[in-house]
């Protein structure tokens, strides 16, 4: 704005959605807090539509997200996570006591973005009411009969990777294959976001050209062999013949208005597609951000105006942000919309060299023919590597600032099989249709068989990427954040200097390289500590590059967490589980290479085990367990259940829970909350610490 000239108006722009945003985020955060006021730590009757369901840790529950309907017989609009509930099904209604309690508030903008307010823990007098009632209920019904309709024929990971695709069903797809999509930089792929419905609404799109069918059917009738090709080429030409010579309808001040409110009902249908498939995948952020981008290119079909990509990216990002402005946290969301700007980056770059190719042809002599079909080739291979690199270089930094693991070979898989993804989703997407129809059984097993074709090769190339040395790398986020913000810069500059793509391409890669490899060397021998899942029984995760052990306290939602953690640092199980409850079981567990239970061992007996730099301690008291953590000159404790020692042990850092820590005398804390047991005076205590061997640490 003090720039003045048209640098005001961006000005403007700017402050208006800084102060947008501020309103959304206090009308948001006012009704979450208010929810929480009322109901956390209360045990509720609930009334409650099921809105999703994943497989449960027994065979007798399920993991899922619920919309309360009726909370102690009182009207209530909030959703809630329930991940130890009885076995029910998706667009269910059922009742029950449920515990609510809030999320942890490291965890409650992931929570919230979802409109997940409470953690639910099942207590009692469960039933199922039979089916739910709304657009939600009937969708998600509809979802899993497509994914019945859709796996009949499939069996394995070609059934659960194409369930997850078409109609985001991830209950069949197995944690293995889920982590080598993610080590081949393809687990976009397997989200449904606004790739799959701009496929989705191309594929229902009814842009049916007459004049362009009947050339192409002449065409045909040319290479048709004696009377089948005359027949059908005097009939193809007899209908040109009454197109060309019909009178033209009158047009009204340049416009046909019968051409005009075909072409305004044709918008309505890919509207009409998109609400459906966000319907069916659960109004994910991702999916509700392209279907709001559909929305506003089909107003622009209405007021015919075309509409601008990025002012639709833009207001679909506010229409989320306005019912919830915690939707830009959802990671989902923030890929997503990365990821579109990165594409149209890319092809502003392929148009603008295909430009310059066409005005070279026009004042050169035409080329041969091969040469020309050469070109031709190498202009989409262009074009694909250009949206590529775009789209990659655009979700880098939000892969790094979220703390998730990111693959150095996303490019080259770009590249190499994304273009498998749109024949497979229109097969996929006529196998579940036609697979509801019972008469069309036969056309449903050609379209499966298909689409498994091309899954199994995307499934291979996935597979043999995550074998491949340094797949998964993570990153610290300040200093990711500082590469991003330098390679942004370098971007910048070339735009300004014009310099072409040929030159700054690889100059960027090779800075990316470099700023990748020295986070890599500075971050070696860290330990991350971190405290993860509910404020009541919060698990502890310590990791030192390939090395990952877990203090475990149990608890439906404390494995979710533990199982969340694991994914997004790109890691199927951890090295070393220590389960800190007095009676644990196995069923109730997050995947580790070796268990260890203190709470079996004999009263008042210890053990110790290291991982790399980690040293445990562990010691059973007659009613808990404690274990004291060594990390070089640091020591950190940990207590679960009631821990007694004849005197309390030194530590430097005490990782908190609801349970007395007596046992310890702690010089700072880590928490995820305010306990009993502390100062009411006491500040707020992080809840990540890093410690380098041999150097200093940090706090967050």
């Amino acid at each position: 704005m003090l720039a003045g000239g048209k640098s005001r108006g961006y000005g403007l722009w700017l402050a208006l959605g800084a102060a947008l945003g501020l309103a959304f985020s206090l009308h948001t955060g006012a009704r979450f807090a208010a929810l929480t006021e009322r109901y956390d730590g209360r045990t509720v009757r609930l009334i409650a539509a099921v809105e999703d369901v994943q497989a449960g840790y027994t065979r007798s529950t399920v993991r899922a997200r619920l919309r309360v309907e009726e909370a102690d017989g009182e009207a209530a609009a909030f959703c809630c996570q329930c991940d130890g509930l009885p076995l029910c099904e998706a667009g269910e209604k059922i009742e029950g006591w449920f515990s609510l309690e809030a999320p942890a508030p490291a965890d409650r903008p992931d929570r919230y973005a979802d409109g997940v307010v409470f953690l639910a823990g099942y207590e009692r007098n469960f039933a199922r009411l039979g089916p739910g009632e709304g657009f939600r209920a009937w969708s998600a019904r509809l979802q899993a009969a497509l994914s019945d309709a859709l796996c009949r024929h499939l069996a394995g990971d070609e059934a659960g990777a194409l369930a997850a695709m078409i109609v985001g069903d991830r209950t069949r797809i197995t944690s293995e294959l889920n982590s080598a999509y993610r080590a081949a930089g393809l687990s976009h792929v397997l989200v449904v976001s606004g790739m799959h419905v701009t496929i989705l609404c191309k594929v229902g799109l009814p842009a049916f050209d007459r004049r362009r069918w009947l050339e192409r059917g002449q065409q045909l009738a040319a290479n048709l062999p004696g009377r089948p090709g005359r027949k059908l080429y005097r009939r193809l030409g007899v209908r040109l013949v009454q197109m060309q010579f019909s009178a033209p309808k009158p047009a009204r001040n340049g416009f046909h208005p019968a051409l005009v409110w075909r072409r305004r009902a044709a918008a309505l249908w890919p509207v009409a597609l998109a609400a459906l498939l966000t319907g069916i995948t659960g109004f994910t952020p991702s999916v509700l951000r392209a279907g709001a981008a559909v929305c506003i290119g089909a107003l622009g079909v209405w007021l015919m105006a075309p509409a601008d990509p990025l002012t639709s990216l833009a207001l679909g990002g506010l229409a989320m942000s306005a019912a919830n402005s915690y939707a830009v946290c959802d990671v989902g969301f923030e890929l997503s919309f990365a990821a579109v700007a990165g594409t149209l980056a890319g092809a502003e770059l392929a148009r603008r060299r295909a430009a310059r190719r066409l005005r070279e042809e026009e004042e050169h002599r035409p080329r041969p023919l091969p040469l020309r079909l050469a070109a031709r080739l190498w202009d989409a291979v262009w074009e694909a590597g250009c949206i590529a690199v775009c789209a990659s270089a655009a979700t880098f930094p939000v892969l790094v600032l979220r703390g998730l693991s990111t693959s150095p070979y996303a490019l080259l898989s770009g590249v190499a099989v994304l273009w498998l993804v749109n024949p497979m989703m229109v097969l996929g997407i006529a196998a579940a249709l036609t697979g509801m129809v019972p008469a069309l059984g036969p056309v449903c097993r050609a379209c499966a068989w298909g689409a498994a074709f091309l899954v199994r090769l995307l499934n291979g190339w996935a597979r043999m990427v995550a074998g491949w040395p340094g797949a998964q790398l993570a990153f610290d986020t300040r200093y990711a954040a500082f590469v991003s913000l330098g390679l942004m810069g370098l971007c910048f500059l070339a735009y300004r200097w014009r310099l072409r793509a040929r030159v700054f391409l690889p100059a960027l890669v090779l800075a990316a390289g470099v700023g990748v490899g020295a986070g890599l060397a500075v971050n070696r021998d860290v330990v991350r500590i971190e405290l993860i899942g509910g404020v009541r029984t919060p698990s502890v995760v310590l990791a030192q590059n390939d090395q990952t052990v877990v203090l475990y306290r149990g608890g439906s939602g404390g494995r979710s967490a533990v199982e969340r953690w694991l994914a997004r640092h790109g890691q199927a199980q951890a090295t070393l589980l220590v389960d800190l409850r007095m009676e644990p079981t196995r069923t109730n567990q997050p995947p580790a290479e070796r268990v260890m239970t203190p709470g079996r061992f004999e009263p008042y007996t210890d053990h110790q085990t290291v991982r790399g730099d980690i040293v445990l301690d562990m010691m059973r008291s007659s009613g808990g367990v404690g274990v004291r953590v060594t990390v070089d000159r640091w020591r950190l404790g940990v207590v679960s259940g009631d821990f007694e020692l004849a005197s309390a042990a030194a530590v430097d850092w005490l990782l908190a829970s609801p349970s007395d820590p007596a046992a310890f005398r702690w010089q700072e804390v880590l928490a995820l909350g305010r306990y009993d047991w502390m100062r009411p005076d006491s500040p707020t205590a992080p809840a990540k610490l890093w410690l380098r061997p041999g150097g200093g640490s940090k706090t967050q």
